[in-house]
């Protein structure tokens, strides 16, 4: 590979002097869009018509054996446990106890109301409170096998380890301290290094320098690029909290892996961005494609070269990215984290061809054609059709929203045991505000959009 044996090295050698800045509000580089608040009372999206008609069971933890089982007793205490672990040098006692008392609550101990936001005069922190307090409300009275949807709960317990690293208190010395740092930074030093990031990364430049491409090479890059940020969504590091290698899972990733891909409609992904680029006469692409991130670390930095190359190659005049405002799920990316990657690839000894494609994105992000937003929906414990109306006529003005991993995913199918023969525009296609191209390594036991002998096949076998 032209570049990976270069880079490989180089940035082993650096992973632990990357200037990483912990804080998640630092500041931002002009053309950051900023975090939005939504009115909890707001009207909102409605379920699909087939969810009364179809009636597919909910998601259920008291299942013996199951993936959502083996999250709320398993998955979810290790992640505290983990929290407690990484940070014991500074987190102060009453922290410590804290993130040990919500190791042992799941799952007999009733849930409560997460910590107030201070600042509760404002109206965004008023709306932020109240959602929190609206969610525990509704299900305070039983235990956390019965508070449904999972994915929610989840989202809850989360919620619950910031309060408890004292995210969320201004006086405190860890306020905006994410207490995840320290994977993410070791996550996206062993990302840096990867195959799956470096062949992309190099894949992209190498056609950039050569290019224009023909149309059937552009089709076949995007093609390949698309699959890598799937693939790179195994570097999740809420999977397996407990696991200290967890760390260096990018290393590990395999993004040609196409006989495992189940449903593939990237082909289509891409005829749709030309036919509505040519459809609007923009000689530039479509006016815009978002995408719904995920991860940081190996994940980021396969979304970051695919909306370069969307950029580039004049798919989209502009691409906006969707992240976390505040840490959820371990390793999902924040603006912060996307300031921390572009760094890391800025640096030297980072090779010249990367340092090039950061300097790009930056300028992107100046001139408003990269845009990272954050918004209080996307760590809000709703369903994707529970999302507020303003944020979907934001996103209904993309061409296409890609909607990226396993939670986003249980979010978008309402957390629900489909039958996975179920065409996922069945449960979609009624509601969501535009065209989507669904990301997702599979995880928990949901699937839609799949085919007869998928299902039947002994060589796959659900989590």
């Amino acid at each position: 590979n032209r570049m990976r044996g270069r880079a490989a090295a180089m940035f082993a050698s650096m992973a632990f002097a990357l200037f990483h800045n912990t804080r998640a509000h630092s500041s931002l580089s002009p053309g950051w869009t900023t975090h939005k608040f939504f009115n909890p009372d707001e009207d909102t999206l409605k379920p699909p018509a087939s969810l009364a008609r179809l009636n597919p069971p909910i998601l259920n933890p008291a299942q013996e054996g199951s993936f959502a089982r083996h999250t709320l007793l398993k998955r979810l205490p290790d992640t505290a446990t983990r929290v407690l672990r990484d940070n014991e040098a500074t987190l102060p006692q009453d922290a410590k106890d804290s993130l040990l008392s919500l190791s042992e609550e799941v799952p007999n101990v009733p849930l409560r109301t997460p910590d107030a936001v201070e600042g509760g005069a404002t109206t965004d922190i008023k709306h932020f409170n109240q959602e929190w307090d609206r969610w525990t409300r509704e299900r305070a009275s039983g235990n956390w096998t019965i508070a449904l949807p999972l994915i929610s709960t989840e989202m809850y317990y989360y919620r619950r380890i910031l309060d408890a690293t004292k995210y969320f208190l201004p006086k405190d010395a860890r306020h905006l301290m994410d207490p995840f740092e320290s994977q993410k930074k070791s996550s996206l030093a062993s990302a840096l290094a990867s195959k799956a990031f470096l062949e992309a990364a190099d894949k992209h430049l190498y056609a950039l320098e050569h290019g224009p491409l023909a149309q059937p090479n552009l089709q076949a890059l995007f093609l390949t690029l698309v699959h890598a940020s799937l693939w790179s969504n195994q570097g999740d590091l809420a999977l397996a909290p407990s696991d200290v290698s967890n760390v260096q899972m990018a290393t590990q990733i395999c993004t040609s892996a196409s006989s495992k891909l189940l449903v593939d409609d990237t082909a289509a992904a891409f005829d749709l961005l030309l036919r509505r680029g040519a459809d609007a006469g923009a000689a530039k692409g479509v006016e815009r494609v978002d995408i719904i991130n995920d991860n940081s670390g190996v994940e980021l930095l396969c979304d970051l070269v695919l909306a370069d190359f969307l950029l580039a190659h004049h798919l989209a005049q502009a691409v906006r990215l969707h992240v976390k405002g505040e840490p959820l799920f371990v390793s999902d990316a924040m603006p912060k984290d996307v300031s921390s990657h572009l760094e890391a690839l800025s640096l030297p000894p980072a090779p010249a061809p990367l340092q090039a494609l950061a300097q790009r994105l930056r300028q992107g992000i100046e001139q408003g054609r990269l845009q990272v937003q954050s918004h209080m929906f996307w760590t809000a414990p709703r369903l994707f059709w529970e999302m507020p109306l303003s944020l979907a006529s934001e996103l209904s003005q993309a061409a296409l929203v890609v909607v990226k991993g396993d939670a986003n995913y249980r979010r978008l199918v309402g957390d629900r045991q489909w039958d996975w023969l179920t065409p996922l525009p069945e449960v979609i296609g009624d509601w969501f505000p535009s065209s989507a191209l669904v990301l997702r390594t599979f995880k928990a036991e949901i699937a839609v959009g799949l085919r007869e002998g998928q299902v039947a096949s002994n060589s796959f076998h659900p989590p």
